[in-house]
This record gives structure tokens, sequence and C-alpha cells, in this order.
């Protein structure tokens, strides 16, 4: 994205000189400039802006481009970066009035993967369980997939997250995951600020990798969620048949009965399947 941060200690030097030119008839001296000092270590410690810190880290690095992006991306939205001239603002409209969109559509497709391969562990179950039942087959189904995305989506992240982020404890690290993914993204937590880590960009694009897939797990889940409360006592839609294979043409002579299901054909078939439930 583009975006662009004052060196700190020009915009303290402008704002220092602006306030000393309106209250110089109040002799603040040096109060004011210590008050001003604190006001711009406050803003460097949470990266208002953009600002360089006074060590001469930019807070518009490469890494943390990338995650600003893919948070606009997944309307996540931290607030911890912002562009401050006309051009990066109106780019970043567009961006993400173009950008939005396309995410949600190929999130989309990988969801539609994700419900696939549920529904095959689902079909699995209940051949392997029966179709009596279809409550406790369902309960497990459920049970299971949310259990491994808890621990994968998660509980896991949120501990490696513990490792990085010194002053994060593990409730705050879970407090982060469940957040970030739920795309509320509140930004009292952001991973990479205040790591001082020779591989921190690695860790940035690592962030940035886990909260898209995480995003898509979340939409996956929440869509399994709504099915197993839509569909929480109902038998699964295969019914056992039993197959005649023989070479019978299949007529309608009487109207079929309830229950029954007519294969309608005009030829005679090899291994003609007399589907009876």
């Amino acid at each position: 994205m583009v975006g662009q941060g004052l060196p700190e200690s020009a915009l303290r030097q402008k704002t220092l000189n602006s306030a000393s030119t309106q209250w110089s008839h109040l002799n603040l001296g040096l109060p004011l400039r210590k008050a001003i000092d604190e006001l711009f270590e406050q803003l460097s410690a949470v990266g208002i802006r953009g600002l360089i810190f006074g060590n001469g880290s930019v807070k518009w690095t490469y890494g943390n481009s990338v995650l600003f992006s893919m948070t606009l991306l997944t309307t996540i939205g931290y607030g911890h970066l912002s562009p401050i001239t006309v051009f990066g603002k109106i780019m970043c409209m567009i961006y993400t009035a173009v950008g939005i969109p396309i995410t949600l559509i190929i999130l989309a497709l990988y969801v539609d993967r994700l419900t696939s391969l549920s529904n095959i562990y689902k079909a699995n179950l209940f051949r392997r369980l029966g179709y009596q039942n279809p409550l406790c087959v369902r309960l497990l189904h459920f049970s299971t997939v949310m259990i491994f995305i808890m621990v994968g989506n998660f509980f896991l992240p949120a501990w490696v997250f513990y490792c990085l982020e010194i002053s994060w404890s593990y409730l705050d690290s879970i407090y982060f995951c469940f957040i970030s993914l739920t795309t509320v993204g509140l930004g009292d937590f952001v991973p990479g600020i205040a790591v001082h880590h020779p591989h921190v960009e690695l860790y940035r694009f690592g962030a940035t990798i886990y909260l898209l897939i995480g995003v898509t797990v979340v939409m996956f889940m929440m869509g399994l969620a709504t099915d197993f409360w839509q569909n929480y006592n109902k038998g699964y839609h295969i019914i056992p048949m039993k197959v005649i294979p023989e070479k019978l043409p299949i007529k309608l002579d009487v109207p079929p009965s309830y229950g029954s299901i007519v294969v309608h054909t005009t030829e005679t078939l090899d291994e003609t399947k007399i589907l009876i439930p």
C-alpha cells in the first residue's frame, strides 16, 4: 500500500514551533517542550500514522504494508497504520473498493472446498455408524471438526504469538486471534509492532498468511454451525438401496407409491437398477 511516515524529529520540531508561536505570551518554555516530547513518545509507541521511532525504525516497512493491505481486504482494519497523503487516501479507497469483493469471492471458493471435505467426512460417519440416529452422527461430526478448528486455528497460533510477543499473555493472544479472525479488529493488539527480532519482517508476513487463512476457516466454521443447527436431527440424504442387476425395461404401468424411486427411460438398459428404499 501507499503510505509515508514523517520523521519524528521534524514533526516534533514543527509542532513545537507552532505551539511556541501561538502560546508565546504564556512563556511556557521547558514545560511545553517536555509535554510535546512526552506526547510524541506515546504516539511513537503505538505507531500512530506511520511515525518514525526515535531509534530510526520506520513503521511503513514492507512487511507492515503487506499486513496493512491484508487487514483492508479482509475488513479487519486494526487502525495501527493509515495513509496521510491525499494520493495515499485515494489509492486506499480504490484498493479496498476493488479488492474486498475479489477477496470475498476467492475466500468463498475455499470455503466451498472445505465444506465439500466436511461433507465427505460426514457421509463416511453415516455409513459407518448407520442412519438410525442422525443426531448422534451429526453431533459427532460437528464436535470433531470444531475441536480441530479451535486447536489449529486459535489455541496453537495463540501459543506462537504468546512466545513471540513479549508483552502478551496467553489470554491476550487468544483474544487477539478471536477478535482478528472474526474481523472485529479492535487494534488494541497488533502483531509485529513491539517485536525486537532480527526476522520481524518474516514474522509479519507469517501473521498476514495466518490471518488470511484463519478468516477463511472461521467463515467455514460459521457455515458448519448453521448447517448443524438447521439439520441436527435430520437423516442423511443417502437411502440404502437394493440393486437388481437384470436386463429389464422400466415402464410406468401404475402410479408410484410413496417412498419409491422411479427411473424414467425409453430404452432397455444393461444392469438396470430397480431402486427399493
